[in-house]
């Protein structure tokens, strides 16, 4: 095609474009077309963002997963001794409880700590001993009162609103009454650490199995309030105490369960019926305890109030009622906190800045080198005479010998 032909052809081409780009038919659907992707983009963000919401609202709320028994290696063990590989958790000082798929026991204290291994103490509580892997904790999570501190016990069970709640029952020969609730994600066995103390004050102990655990009431999907509901539990343990013989209780709670604690003693009508209250490792405030979470798994802080605004619309959360500092004057029943210092899962700020708020109520016991819930681990004879001391102050004594023992079917 010669040149001059070309170009005139462009030129034409380029005229009918135009024309059809001016159209208004044409300017209308272009138009119509950009609002389309606009707003589809806009729906595939808003999906995106709710599904990541929903996400991180269900780790909040739960239901979550058991801890495993593996992870830790075991070199060899005797009776009396275990050999485990040197990692930080072997290497800690203190009582801990090792657990391993069909068994459980308690190492401590440490014998020899090298690089490459680590000799300890070792008892069998339950099973068979361990042959390569096992898990340390604070506690083991299948242990009862018989097989990790040679204690009998009863269970029994507590008429609640949600239904009926198990408990371990331990008799005494006082009429106050200590009630225990444990923490998130674990068991009632996560109190057994802290039980020696009370138990030297011969004080009936409840141990409480509230709703949504292995054997409890399953309540909203099995997912946690925060305390919000699940005082109500404590509520109709605390009723049960009174209808059978107690004079008055000691509430004590850890980490969820301290702040279980904490709601029941702002809310509940049975709350003069405490004459103190022991937490340990509370969580008295959900919003620090969330970002802390937040930061250690590396979560933009947008996503993770995202996440707890979803949260709330599933559940009805309300994030003001769950830091207990803004709140402080609303309670009136004497408080021990004890907080380790090296706790990576509920700040000690948190505590501290309760008991900033009520110096007139609470009594404060940072605890050096403890973790999460574990001050009782780190040093029990301390921990132990800390809270015997305190109870001394508010008149709770080992009851004199010739005190009569308390009929086993006054409770019945």
């Amino acid at each position: 095609m010669p040149r001059a032909h070309g170009l005139h052809a462009h030129r034409t081409l380029r005229k009918a474009i135009g024309r059809a780009v001016s159209d208004p038919a044409v300017v209308l659907a272009s138009q119509r077309m950009k609002r389309i992707w606009a707003a589809a983009g806009v729906a595939a963000l808003l999906i995106a963002l709710g599904t990541v919401g929903w996400i991180y609202s269900d780790q909040i709320l739960g239901p979550d997963a058991p801890p495993g028994k593996s992870g830790q290696r075991v070199l060899a063990h005797t009776d009396s001794t275990i050999t485990l590989a040197s990692t930080p958790k072997a290497r800690r000082p203190g009582h801990w409880a090792i657990s391993w798929p069909g068994g459980f026991g308690k190492i401590g204290p440490l014998i020899d700590v090298g690089s490459e291994r680590v000799i300890t103490r070792f008892t069998i509580a339950s099973g068979a001993p361990p042959d390569t892997t096992s898990r340390l904790a604070g506690f083991a999570p299948d242990a009862d009162p018989r097989t990790w501190l040679g204690i009998e016990f009863e269970n029994v069970t507590i008429p609640a609103r949600v239904g009926p709640l198990p408990a371990w029952w331990i008799a005494g020969r006082d009429s106050t009454w200590a009630i225990f609730f444990h923490g998130r994600a674990a068991t009632r066995a996560e109190v057994l650490r802290m039980l020696p103390a009370y138990r030297s004050l011969d004080l009936p102990c409840l141990i409480v199995a509230y709703r949504n655990d292995v054997g409890a009431p399953q309540v909203d999907g099995g997912r946690f309030r925060l305390g919000t509901t699940e005082w109500e539990d404590l509520e109709d343990a605390v009723r049960y105490a009174k209808a059978h013989g107690a004079r008055d209780v000691v509430v004590v709670g850890c980490s969820m369960g301290g702040g279980i604690v904490a709601q029941f003693l702002r809310r509940s009508s049975e709350r003069s019926f405490a004459r103190g209250a022991v937490l340990d490792a509370p969580a008295l405030d959900w919003n620090v305890v969330l970002a802390l979470a937040a930061r250690q798994r590396h979560v933009p802080d947008a996503i993770a109030e995202l996440g707890k605004w979803v949260a709330s619309l599933r559940s009805g959360l309300n994030w003001n009622e769950l830091a207990q500092a803004p709140h402080a004057a609303a309670f009136s029943t004497p408080m021990l906190i004890v907080h380790g210092d090296e706790d990576d899962v509920v700040p000690i700020s948190v505590s501290e800045a309760f008991a900033r708020a009520r110096p007139d109520l609470v009594r404060f016991q940072p605890f050096a080198g403890a973790g999460h819930v574990e001050a009782a681990n780190v040093d029990p004879e301390g921990y132990a005479a800390m809270i015997t001391a305190w109870l001394g102050e508010r008149g709770i004594t080992a009851p004199a010998p010739e005190t009569p023992a308390r009929s086993r079917s006054a409770r019945r």
